[in-house]
């Protein structure tokens, strides 16, 4: 007994002193702060995004049309708007609207890089709950209001900004530049970045990086940091919708059998969702907790520097909340039921979709096997939905294009921290996997839990302040490189 109580103090004691250890060398990595002077841009940048948002550019389906005088005013405004943009980057339109800027660098041995937006947005149904319409591009003392304002012609503006400004400073890249617009991401991306990227493809482009919309510059949102986190999607989660749909002989609802089309599908619907799925701290939540933990409380850091022993434990903490758990889940959302017409008739259908959100490193193909398998029922028939991809290759870190990010970050937003993250959403970014394994997802907007309900919902609106620095973030970025 003694030898046994001697051995477990004794594992105790070095599992104990590789704690102190790894929590001691879990320095820092965020970059030094470098002083930079914010330009101002001026009334004139403000009231180009208000204009741009007033352009319903609206994609509703991928099987309904869209309104293509929207997206013609749309392109004249640009173009009347950045005549420098126009006149000297070659310009390329795909599929009639999405549009692609070459700008060359003067150093052809060198890597292009790629910067990505989409000029579309999705509908606003409920514009009569909107503080000012939702294409009014409204104005006031502190904000820009409208669909568009975060996403993503905020985004798409402040590009084209800053390079007007810096082709009338007659600045000169080294690298060649893309400014590549897609025109319906909100709908897939299929005739706009797939497109674009295969276009380029066909040339031989390979990038140095891409750096596309996603992440952003978050308030409030990570717990235990106080200070704003500029976070970088360095991966993207897959998403499928999964239809489970279960044919039966109908009648009439006074003399049931003992199973219906609904009640199997029912069942079928419980066993999915009480289903374990797959969770796990691994590529950019792991690269996360690398750059956020250091900057964490000294408790909190002892969790983070020893990921190795307490990865349970993160796990259980993440997955109290929707936003954590997703980070570290594949998760199951049952999102449409569909069955009878007539209280008093049995329906001969049935069928519930459910939307996947895939870790990388998981595939669709695997999870429907797995489901298949739990439900153990013929008379469930499970398809895929079109528009449904896999997982996203983890962007590494330790590159010049990330650094760079990084290190304009710091500059622009000295009061964040920077950390890289897995991106819950899809971006068009995910059509140019083939173009460079350095994808990064970043969009220079401050948000907080409040904003993010905004995206995609009522009262979208952008601050002015935080626009211009928004313009100055993709200044600096072209300068930087």
């Amino acid at each position: 007994m003694k030898k046994v109580i001697v051995s477990f103090l004794s594992v105790l004691l070095i599992v104990t002193m590789i704690i102190v250890a790894k929590t001691i060398t879990f320095f820092s990595l965020q970059n030094k702060l470098v002083s930079v002077e914010t330009l101002d841009f001026g009334k004139l940048s403000i009231e180009h995004l208000s204009k741009a948002i007033s352009f319903p550019t609206i994609s509703y389906d991928r099987n309904l049309p869209i309104d293509t005088a929207a997206f013609k005013g749309y392109q004249q405004f640009l173009s009347d708007t950045y005549p420098l943009v126009h006149s000297t980057l070659k310009k390329e339109a795909f599929s009639e609207f999405s549009l692609l800027f070459t700008w060359q660098g003067s150093d052809q041995t060198l890597k292009p890089i790629i910067l990505m937006a989409h000029m579309d947005v999705v509908p606003a149904i409920d514009s009569a709950s909107w503080t000012h319409p939702p294409f009014s591009g409204k104005v006031d003392d502190t904000f820009i209001w409208g669909r568009g304002s975060l996403d993503d012609k905020a985004s798409m503006i402040s590009i084209l900004e800053a390079v007007e400004r810096l082709l009338a400073e007659n600045f000169k890249p080294t690298r060649t530049l893309y400014l590549a617009f897609g025109h319906d991401e909100e709908i897939g991306g299929t005739r706009g970045a797939e497109v674009i990227a295969s276009a380029l493809e066909k040339r031989g482009i390979k990038a140095e990086y891409i750096l596309d919309e996603g992440m952003a510059i978050t308030q409030g949102m990570i717990p235990m940091i106080r200070k704003p986190v500029a976070l970088i999607g360095t991966s993207e989660k897959g998403q499928m919708s999964l239809t489970l749909s279960v044919e039966m002989k109908g009648g009439h609802a006074s003399t049931p059998e003992k199973e219906t089309s609904i009640s199997v599908l029912n069942k079928a619907l419980n066993k999915v969702l009480d289903y374990p799925m797959k969770t796990g701290i691994d590529g950019s939540v792991n690269d996360f907790i690398r750059y956020i933990g250091p900057e964490m409380p000294w408790y909190a850091k002892i969790l983070f520097a020893n990921s190795w022993l307490f990865k349970k434990v993160l796990i259980k903490i993440y997955q109290g909340t929707a936003s954590g758990n997703a980070l570290v889940s594949i998760t199951a959302a049952p999102t449409i039921l569909r069955a009878g017409s007539k209280a008093n008739v049995l329906p001969e259908k049935a069928e519930a979709v459910i939307n996947f959100r895939m870790l990388p490193g998981e595939t669709s193909a695997a999870i429907v096997k797995k489901l298949t398998d739990v439900i153990s029922d013929d008379r469930v028939q499970l398809k895929v939905e079109e528009g449904a991809h896999e997982p996203s290759l983890v962007s590494p870190v330790n590159t010049l294009g990330f650094k760079i990010i990084q290190k304009t970050l710091r500059q622009v937003y000295p009061e964040a921290y920077v950390a890289p993250t897995l991106m819950l959403a899809s971006s068009d970014s995910k059509s140019y996997s083939r173009i460079s394994r350095n994808s990064y997802k970043f969009a220079p907007i401050y948000v907080t839990s409040e904003d993010m309900a905004r995206i995609h919902g009522i009262d979208e609106k952008n601050s002015k302040s935080h626009f211009n620095r928004g313009i100055n973030f993709y200044y600096r970025l072209i300068k930087n490189q």
